[in-house]
């Protein structure tokens, strides 16, 4: 019989300073882009992340903040925050289990990201700052306890996905899309969850049209769809379409498992992976915007000629699509004839939209999914461009 592993948390009593300490630390530690030294692995050693794309959009209301503030200063006992050692950059950081948007709330206290409003206890502090706060009570606050529960080197991904699950059975728990982007933490995610943030935030930037491309909304990111969809699309431009695959969550979820463990296992070629994967994600969206000079939504049916309002990203076609760049036009070195010359983008895009207009998309006879992985394969193999 194997040895049955047990998870055997480490519990700890830790001052709100010393987290504000380690959230900064993450926060710095994930604006970094170049590669980082030894002397920076140990400095940003047991790290807390929290970013703007974390678990899931950030949920508490001001009254809920102001509460927890005032429970703290109170000494009100606190639910303990669970957290779990993972490798984020080479550097061994901590992400957070449960107790996210108490972390937070006592980040952006400190920050001076809000007053204190409607307390029915401390009311005399009422429209104050952390800044404006008398020393004592600031000093009190800084030095208060929390119950740090923290997982240490799990088994596998799976065992991590589960405990992910269990733990977060609260008011407002994860979906089991966030539980996967919580579990399959990786450089690719982080990359690809930035990647979409900034398609919102950038969206009147230079008429950003991957943001109508990508149907790119705070909902859509939120529920994590516009990452798991460019998930989808990053595995078939990278890997193919995969016969084996029998839905298109497989290929997300298959991708950002292989991506966490390659990370893990060789950190080396992970970091060379990476590169590669960010460069042909480039191509890709040049591609793609070559395409929207004539057709807005390129990743719907829009680009054969039907329209809908409600359906501007479609995973099925984006599935296509994909298969198309990889086994037609990566493969016959056609990528850089459609981005610079007009006649070739529209040759391909005419062949495009004949296929797919005479495809099982439009099969009134067809009642299977759209997604089918060997369906689509064989109409991006029946494909003369």
């Amino acid at each position: 019989m194997n040895k049955i592993y047990r998870i055997n948390p480490k519990n700890e009593d830790t001052s709100i300073k010393v987290l504000i300490e380690n959230i900064d630390k993450g926060y710095k530690l994930q604006e970094i882009e170049d590669e980082l030294t030894e002397d920076d692995i140990l400095k940003y050693s047991g790290a807390i992340i929290i970013a703007p794309d974390y678990q899931r959009e950030y949920r508490f209301k001001l009254d809920d903040e102001v509460k927890l503030i005032e429970s703290v200063i109170l000494g009100i006992p606190i639910p303990p925050i669970f957290l779990a050692t993972d490798k984020f950059k080479g550097v061994r950081v901590k992400n957070v289990v449960d107790g996210q948007h108490r972390l937070r709330a006592l980040y952006r206290f400190y920050k001076n990201i809000f007053k204190l409003e409607g307390l029915s206890l401390l009311d005399e502090l009422n429209g104050y700052e952390f800044k404006e706060l008398d020393i004592t009570v600031k000093d009190d606050y800084l030095d208060a306890k929390l119950l740090t529960i923290t997982f240490n080197d799990f088994p596998g991904i799976e065992f991590e996905m589960e405990i992910f699950s269990r733990y977060n059975k609260g008011t407002k728990p994860l979906s089991p899309q966030e539980i996967r982007h919580a579990a399959y933490n990786s450089k690719v995610n982080a990359y690809i969850n930035n990647y979409a943030y900034n398609l919102v935030k950038n969206k009147n930037i230079d008429k950003n049209k991957l943001y109508e491309a990508y149907n790119a909304s705070k909902d859509r990111i939120q529920k994590k769809k516009l990452q798991e969809g460019i998930f989808v699309i990053l595995s078939i431009i990278e890997n193919g379409i995969n016969l084996n695959y029998d839905k298109s969550l497989v290929y997300a979820e298959e991708y950002m498992k292989n991506k966490k463990e390659l990370e893990k296992n060789n950190p080396e070629l992970a970091d060379l992976n990476f590169k590669e994967i960010v460069e042909e994600f480039k191509l890709f969206n040049a591609f793609i915007i070559r395409l929207q000079e004539k057709v807005d939504y390129p990743f719907s049916k829009e680009i054969y000629g039907i329209s809908s309002r409600n359906y501007k990203f479609q995973i099925s076609i984006a599935m296509i699509i994909a298969g198309i760049y990889k086994q037609k036009i990566k493969c016959n070195d056609l990528l850089y004839k459609i981005l610079e010359d007009d006649n070739e983008r529209d040759r391909i895009l005419d062949v495009i939209k004949l296929n797919l207009k005479e495809s099982f998309l439009e099969d009134p006879d067809y009642n299977a999914s759209t997604t089918n992985s060997k369906k689509i394969n064989e109409l991006v193999d029946s494909m003369i461009l």
